[in-house]
């Protein structure tokens, strides 16, 4: 017997559903508008999510911090999301569920700050406390599970440090000396180094000057370590960065070690009115960090070739650009670097770079496209490599005869870099007669071009420079472990 329903039956299923299809279709254009959440809300439950505080605000009464607002979530594992929002400046700021809690400090106005969730949608309470005042009242806000939420497969996973700070997690395998080479392997790391002074300086300069000239830049945390979660690392007694600066040092090449400049200088005051040496939100030199490895460089280059002195600082325009676009830290954690800004000073050289011409195989220094857009505010280095198209990227493998109709003495040299190299590319090849750029991550040194970029009356290019930060150290020496 089949089982009747009344027309009131029917009606009320009707509209149980109508509410559940416009509760989804509200959830829904949540993802991209931004409504703080509502508890009893459905969620699609993606890994990143867009929120924006209500049009009911958490009130502030007097002596008390304003309530943080919070504008994306994204899951970092299933149980794991990072918070970022804006907060009033320098701030502490606490999120807590009903079981467990979290703390970080702002960086100026925004924060990013992880919290443990539960294995379904989780309530939480988020505050801030500014200096002299009393902790805001709690916004509250829900956080999706995301079984689905993992590290990233290409391994530029991007996790949250201390105040507010973002760094690549293979900063913090190197802190912690799971990336060190065998004994073995070192041997063969210089082994290459050493065959390949061989076949540039013995066996093709025929006793003319020549030279390999090794760069090595540490990454932001082995400078600055107070960026890592003050708990959770166990610091090795050596790093990829002592091994690599031991295997240089027990070679000919002439080298360049920024670890010991940079620390030398991190606290400063003249450091930190020109920005640190880092960017905050990008893996990349500030253009003060770029400023002094291009002076390094250019300073052993001066010993034979006086006339390639670095530029002074003095011969910069130096400004603050406030609010430039986030960099990629923020996009590779997942974020949307739209949401992030930080101030940085910009050194604009006062000296031309309209160098060298667009012809014969060449480039002038000029025509280089060193930013995603200026004029927007967006510092980040524009990294497409392309020779199909008609731009010129930092990144890209070209070919710089400054042509200059002076009768300096410059040198010729051709330089194998990766992305710390392009917030100075363009200076550096600026004191140079003829250079060749290699393409952005691209080391393995061809030798027989040593012999096409030279000056008139020289065998071979005047020096070999190989400019590595420690992240693309396993990348930069592989070749040698494949010989």
């Amino acid at each position: 017997m089949k089982k009747r329903y009344s027309h009131s039956g029917r009606l009320a299923a009707v509209l149980a559903v109508l509410l559940l299809v416009c509760a989804a279709l509200a959830a829904c254009s949540n993802v991209s508008g931004i409504t703080e959440l509502d508890p009893e809300q459905f969620n699609l439950g993606i890994s990143s999510q867009v929120i924006e505080e209500s049009s009911q605000d958490v009130p502030t009464p007097a002596g008390h911090t304003a309530a943080p607002t919070v504008e994306q979530m994204v899951n970092v594992t299933p149980n794991t999301v990072a918070v970022f929002g804006h907060c009033e400046p320098d701030s502490v700021i606490r999120v807590k569920s009903s079981s467990k809690s979290s703390e970080t400090e702002s960086f100026g106005d925004y924060f990013v700050i992880c919290a443990e969730i539960g294995n379904n949608r989780t309530l939480l309470e988020i505050t801030a406390q500014a200096e002299g005042k009393e902790e805001s009242l709690p916004r509250e806000f829900v956080a999706e599970y995301n079984a689905t939420a993992d590290k990233r497969l290409d391994g530029n996973s991007v996790s949250v440090g201390s105040g507010s700070r973002l760094y690549f997690d293979k900063y913090a395998d190197s802190a912690e000396g799971k990336n060190l080479y065998t004994a073995s392997e070192l041997v063969k790391i210089k082994e290459y180094i050493t065959n390949t002074i061989t076949a540039y300086v013995f066996d093709r300069a025929k006793g003319q000057p020549a030279e390999l000239i090794i760069c090595l830049i540490p990454s932001a945390t082995t400078v600055y370590n107070e960026i890592f979660p003050e708990e959770g690392l166990e610091y090795a007694n050596t790093t990829i960065y002592d091994q690599i600066l031991g295997a240089v040092k027990g070679t000919r090449a002439t080298l360049v070690d920024m670890r010991e400049e940079f620390l030398a200088v991190r606290d400063e005051e003249e450091t930190k009115e020109y920005g640190g040496l880092y960017r905050i939100t990008d893996s990349a030199l500030s253009d003060y960090g770029a400023y002094l490895t291009y002076k390094a460089i250019m300073d052993k280059i001066a010993v034979r070739f006086p006339e390639a002195l670095p530029r002074d600082i003095s011969e910069f325009k130096i400004e603050k650009v406030e609010d430039a676009k986030g960099g990629n830290l923020v996009g590779y954690r997942g974020f949307d670097a739209g949401l992030f800004t930080e101030d940085i000073v910009k050194f604009t050289p006062k000296f031309t770079l309209q160098l060298g011409t667009n012809g014969a195989g060449t480039s002038s220094i000029i025509a280089l496209r060193k930013y995603v857009d200026k004029d927007a505010k967006d510092f980040n280095y524009f990294t497409k490599n392309d020779s199909r198209d008609n731009i010129n990227g930092i990144a890209e493998r070209w070919t710089i005869d400054t042509a200059r109709s002076d009768k300096m003495t410059l040198p010729a040299a051709l330089i194998y870099r990766d992305y710390a190299s392009y917030s100075f590319s363009d200076i550096l090849a600026e004191r140079f007669e003829k250079c060749l750029l290699a393409r952005g991550g691209d080391f393995a040194i061809n030798i027989s071009n040593v012999k096409q970029y030279l000056r008139e009356g020289q065998n071979v290019s005047d020096y070999i420079i190989l400019i590595l930060s420690e992240e693309s150290f396993e990348s930069a020496f592989s070749l040698a472990l494949t010989e």
